[in-house]
C-alpha cells in the first residue's frame, strides 16, 4: 500500500505494532505526531469553548443570555461540521487551527446582538444599528479570513476557506437563529431587567 495515506499508513503501524509493539521509524513517528496534533486541537477546542462560555457569564451575569449567546455557536458548529462534509473539506493540520478561533470569533456577534435584546423588543431588533453592525463587522471578518482561501498554499487555502465558511454561518446563526429562538420561546422569559 501506499504509506503516503494516512489510512494505509495508519494500517500498515497497526500491523507492525501487532508483531513489534515498540517499533519506531518515520511512519510510526508521523502517527503518532498526527495523534498528538488531534488530540492537542480537540482539548483546545473544548478550552475555547469551556472558557469562552465561563468568560461570557462573568460578563452577563445571566445564565439564560449567556445560553443565547452558546447555542448559536452550537448550531453553527454543527451546520459547518456538515458543510465540511457536503463540500468535501477534510479537516487537516493546517485547517484545524480554525476550530477554536470560530468560536472565540464567532461568539462576538452574539454578545452585541443578547446586549441589544435587553433593551429593544424582538420584532424592533433588525431595525437597529447594533444588527447592521453586526452584520458589517461580520462580512468583513468572513472577507479577510476568505483572502486566505487564494494562498498557494493548500494548507493556509484550507484554513482561509473554513474559516469564511464557519464564521459566515456563525454570523447567520446569530442573526437568524438567534431572533428566531426569541421569538418562537417569547422575550420576557429570556432578558433580564
Amino acid at each position: 500500500e501506499d504509506v503516503s495515506d494516512n489510512v494505509a499508513a495508519r494500517r500498515f503501524v497497526d500491523a507492525v505494532r501487532a508483531v513489534v509493539p515498540r517499533a519506531t521509524g518515520l511512519p510510526v513517528v508521523y502517527q503518532e505526531a498526527s495523534r498528538t496534533v488531534v488530540q492537542a486541537f480537540e482539548r483546545a477546542l473544548l478550552y475555547a469553548f469551556v472558557m469562552v462560555t465561563a468568560i461570557i457569564l462573568l460578563v452577563l451575569r445571566d445564565v439564560k443570555d449567556t445560553l443565547l449567546v452558546i447555542v448559536p455557536i452550537v448550531f453553527a458548529s454543527a451546520v459547518t461540521a456538515g458543510l465540511t462534509v457536503l463540500f468535501d473539506l477534510p479537516l487537516n493540520y493546517a485547517n484545524i487551527i480554525a476550530l477554536p478561533l470560530l468560536v472565540g470569533i464567532g461568539v462576538d456577534n452574539g454578545i452585541h446582538v443578547v446586549h441589544r435584546m435587553r433593551t429593544e423588543d424582538v420584532a424592533q431588533l433588525f431595525g437597529t444599528s447594533t444588527m447592521r453592525a453586526v452584520l458589517a463587522s461580520g462580512l468583513t471578518t468572513v472577507a479577510s479570513f476568505g483572502n486566505l482561501a487564494f494562498s498557494a498554499h493548500r494548507g493556509t487555502a484550507s484554513m482561509g476557506i473554513l474559516l469564511a465558511l464557519g464564521l459566515a454561518v456563525s454570523m447567520s446563526a446569530t442573526l437568524i437563529v438567534l431572533p428566531a429562538w426569541l421569538k418562537v420561546f417569547g422575550r420576557a422569559a429570556h432578558l433580564t431587567g
